[in-house]
């Protein structure tokens, strides 16, 4: 699907409702802004009340875990800081 929109004055975009209603994008939710291959990409970042949700079947123990969110926190730790791929 592509759609023609204009850049108005200070940089705005206006996203058609088509596409804000397909992605869920409203007024307040964060879009990430990146390039890629000489293109711009819009991404809507998902926002948790609480942000272990977000970690909830990213992990599959091989033995019971004592403190999934302790675990979760250094699992993360250790992924940004590039130790897990």
């Amino acid at each position: 699907m592509r759609m023609l929109v204009e850049v108005g004055k200070y940089g705005r975009v206006i996203l058609p409702k088509r596409i804000r209603d397909k992605y869920g994008v409203n007024e307040g939710c964060r879009l990430l802004i990146t390039e890629l291959e000489g293109r711009i990409m819009l991404v809507p970042v998902r926002v948790y009340d609480h942000p272990t949700e977000a970690l909830y079947g990213s992990v599959e123990p091989s033995e019971p875990i004592e403190d999934p969110k302790s675990f979760g926190r250094e699992y993360m730790r250790k992924k940004l800081a590039g130790d897990i791929c």
